[in-house]
């Protein structure tokens, strides 16, 4: 009886830490605000990125700033290949980010183990 249990209890825990990093989660997307000639969204760092997924306009040149609350190793960097960058983020600052969107289409981006990801989408 007591295998059977630990069976059941290690295949629930199994399952829940693959839905966890891997299962599909829901998230609003979150439109920059336009100020002058550039777009602004503010990304929280704190056990994953909020808003994981953000919007951008094509062709008009965006600042991401992160603030990172979490001071895990796994989330001091972030990569975003498509736009070329992979920075450092200081614990309990705000850090800026310059990118230009010029292409439509999803672009991911992560931390630096790729645990942790997010989405931005340039309309």
């Amino acid at each position: 009886m007591d295998k059977i249990l630990i069976l059941v209890v290690s295949v629930g825990l199994i399952a829940a830490m693959i839905w966890w990093f891997f299962g599909k989660q829901t998230s609003d997307i979150r439109e920059a605000t336009i100020d002058g000639a550039i777009q602004t969204i503010e990304i929280t760092v704190d056990g994953g990125y909020l808003p994981r997924t953000i919007s951008l306009k094509q062709g008009m040149p965006a600042r991401l700033v992160f603030f990172r609350k979490d001071p895990s190793s796994c989330l001091e960097q972030v990569v975003m290949p498509d736009f070329g960058v992979s920075q450092i983020l200081p614990v309990n600052k705000s850090h800026e980010i310059s990118i230009n969107p010029d292409t439509i289409g999803e672009f991911k981006y992560t931390c630096g183990m790729q645990m942790f990801s997010g989405t931005v989408v340039v309309k």
